[in-house]
């Protein structure tokens, strides 16, 4: 029998939808929701990965695991991203916003069309999905957790990731005005603010052995992150453990921002 705390940390009967989903944190994150019991609609633009990833998940955890792929830039696929979770749930209780893009070029540079596509996936999908779900959640009467994904740039700034860190500083802002608006209907909205993990979205910081020098200089832990870093913290957020916690960034950066 389990005891009350352990109770506390379980997403069994839950459904968690992550966007992002098919590779690194978003992939780690899907798989320590469904190893704490919940089942996964996985979404990405990479569909032959997302299947993938849904099998293995699937497979690795014996939770079920749907899967959907979709362009998040399209603001007119959003609605069905929900609705595909409801159709084979039945429910939606957690929404994880892991999905992000970027473009590493000198803000001189930056095009228009750019900014653009990275303002539409990395903070507009957040905050018109986290819309489609509020109201799935208020629906089913039940409350709920939205779980986005800030940055370091959601707060300091970075060469060559100006639009990036606008999106992110976005992101920052829309979880605290969210916690506020839905915390009438017992829905929790929280961020986590990944500090340098080694991604495929920063595998070319990671070729430069000066810049990898200066990161770990920087990480009183003395090494970037790792997608097994990442689980827990995405599993407190979205069980019972964490209900009167919202509005909150949570950095996970091995103590860069402490330093």
């Amino acid at each position: 029998m389990k005891n009350k705390t352990e109770n506390l940390f379980s997403l069994k009967g839950k459904a968690c939808l992550i966007t992002g989903s098919a590779r690194g944190l978003g992939r780690s994150m899907a798989k320590g929701l469904a190893e704490a019991g919940a089942d996964l609609m996985l979404v990405d633009v990479l569909g032959d990965r997302l299947e993938q990833a849904a099998a293995e998940l699937s497979e690795e955890t014996g939770r079920k695991v749907a899967c959907l792929q979709a362009d998040l830039s399209h603001v007119e696929t959003l609605a069905s991203i929900t609705t595909a979770c409801m159709n084979e749930f039945g429910r939606l209780d957690v929404l994880v916003n892991s999905a992000a893009t970027t473009v590493r070029k000198p803000y001189l540079e930056i095009t228009p069309a750019e900014f653009d596509l990275i303002m539409a996936v990395n903070t507009r999908a957040t905050y018109f999905l986290s819309q489609h779900a509020a109201r799935i959640m208020i629906r089913q009467g039940r409350g709920g957790k939205i779980i986005n994904m800030a940055s370091l740039t959601s707060e300091i700034g970075m060469q060559n990731i100006t639009a990036y860190g606008a999106s992110k500083g976005g992101i920052y802002a829309l979880t605290k005005g969210l916690a506020v608006e839905l915390a009438q209907h017992k829905i929790c909205v929280n961020a986590i603010a990944p500090g340098f993990f080694v991604t495929d979205l920063t595998e070319p910081v990671w070729e430069n052995e000066e810049k990898r020098a200066w990161i770990r200089s920087r990480i009183p832990f003395g090494r970037p992150g790792t997608p097994e870093d990442i689980p827990g913290t995405v599993v407190y957020l979205a069980s019972s453990a964490s209900d009167y916690l919202t509005g909150r960034v949570i950095f996970l950066d091995g103590g860069w921002m402490a330093s």
